[in-house]
């Protein structure tokens, strides 16, 4: 996240000046790095050891993997419809975000499902000059998730989602939003759905970004 900033602003970005670092409509913006499960064990392993003993990874900063811990269990506390981190997220995300933006959010891997945290969050930060799209990108048919070893490309999401009121972000600047990017294909192929529905612009944020123990765990 330390490229040149793009369409940086209020008046061209969806994200307020002090934030335009996210501005950055052509690519996926995380705001942390997030663990899967069979990962978090090791991490907590490299914490408790000294820098000396790091065999694998040499680079890795303990301060950096605590800090990265406690973001994976901010999001998986969120996705166990827990109220105090969707109320954290709130905090820090609205006087982030312009005020006349749409919201919308990536559906999960379940056909037609009503409700699901990442939904709910987006839902709490719109405003009354701010768009709810959470009803636009509806997944019509089940796939298998990506964490359970399913396959995730733009086709099969492009094949599985299709957009329902589209009216809702025609002529908008969108910010998509997704719990944790791993490939990064579904906000894509959400983003592409969207611009050809009509958005004048799409952000895709992804709150937590998936790394593994044996990489270094600063930006990438």
């Amino acid at each position: 996240m330390q490229d040149p900033v793009e369409n940086p602003g209020e008046e061209s970005g969806l994200f307020l000046p002090g934030w335009d670092r996210y501005n950055k409509p052509s690519k996926i913006v995380t705001l942390g790095h997030y663990y899967p499960q069979d990962e978090v064990a090791a991490a907590k392993l490299l914490v408790r050891e000294t820098r000396a003993s790091y065999q694998a990874s040499a680079d890795a900063d303990p301060v950096a993997v605590q800090k990265n811990l406690g973001w994976t269990q901010l999001i998986s506390a969120l996705n166990k419809e827990r109220q105090w981190p969707l109320k954290r997220f709130v905090a820090l995300l609205d006087p982030m975000l312009a005020p006349d933006i749409a919201l919308a959010v990536v559906p999960t891997h379940i056909a037609h499902q009503a409700f699901w945290p990442t939904r709910a969050l987006a839902q709490r930060l719109v405003t009354q000059a701010r768009v709810d799209a959470t009803s636009c990108l509806v997944r019509h048919a089940t796939i298998r998730r990506i964490t359970f070893g399913g396959p995730s490309t733009k086709a099969l999401h492009r094949q599985t989602i299709h957009v329902e009121n589209a009216p809702l972000v025609a002529g908008r600047r969108v910010l998509l939003l997704d719990d944790v990017a791993k490939s990064g294909a579904s906000l894509m192929a959400c983003r592409e759905m969207l611009l050809e529905a009509g958005a004048a612009m799409v952000q895709a944020l992804a709150l937590g970004r998936v790394i593994l123990t044996d990489r270094e765990p600063g930006e990438r």
